[in-house]
């Protein structure tokens, strides 16, 4: 991690710690970090990688990695058991179209990035008792030191995605206050 990262972790506000579920932390969140996404037309941050689901539900064990292909190929492994599907862009929309068997489900894509995927599926979940968000992170950035982080984790790795962004402005302020007062007082 660089200095510059951890000055900004020293600098800018926690995650609050009464947010409460994981749909709470990203009402929170991703309204901050939006700014920073990227959309589906940039394939290079999400096509050909395995996605991992996070979840909160407490009784959730299982691996299940969603990978996106060029080409339109889906495929879904739940702990290595695979099951093929397509996907494909709905129009020019930040939104896919899933399709397993005679199944199809339309997501709007909230947030991407190297490391996270968050989805929406479309339609009123909460209403249905069904989770708001479908979160999705790249394998690799769902492990440190060797260990699986949980929902809690990956939540605050998320909004270091503000952090990170956000600060570089606000340091930047403070460099330019820091010289201005070495050159006020260097002249008086």
């Amino acid at each position: 991690m660089s200095v510059f990262s951890e000055i900004s972790k020293g600098l800018s506000p926690d995650l609050p710690q009464d947010l409460g579920d994981i749909n709470e932390h990203l009402d929170y969140i991703l309204p901050k970090i939006i700014p920073y996404g990227e959309d589906l037309r940039e394939g290079n941050f999400w096509l050909g990688k395995r996605w991992k689901e996070i979840r909160q539900d407490e009784g959730f064990h299982e691996s299940i990695l969603h990978i996106f292909n060029a080409g339109g190929e889906y495929i879904l492994s739940v702990d290595g058991n695979l099951t093929k599907g397509v996907w494909k862009q709905l129009g020019e929309y930040n939104s896919l179209v899933v399709e397993m068997g005679v199944r199809s489900e339309l997501f709007d894509v909230r947030f991407l990035n190297n490391d996270f995927m968050v989805m929406s599926k479309h339609g009123d979940q909460a209403r249905k008792g069904l989770p708001r968000f479908f979160v999705l992170a790249h394998e690799p950035a769902t492990r440190y030191r060797g260990r699986e982080l949980d929902w809690r984790n990956m939540m605050e790795k998320l909004f270091n995605v503000w952090r990170e962004n956000s600060l570089s402005i606000w340091a930047w302020l403070f460099f330019l206050i820091v010289i201005g007062a070495l050159v006020y007082t260097s002249l008086y």
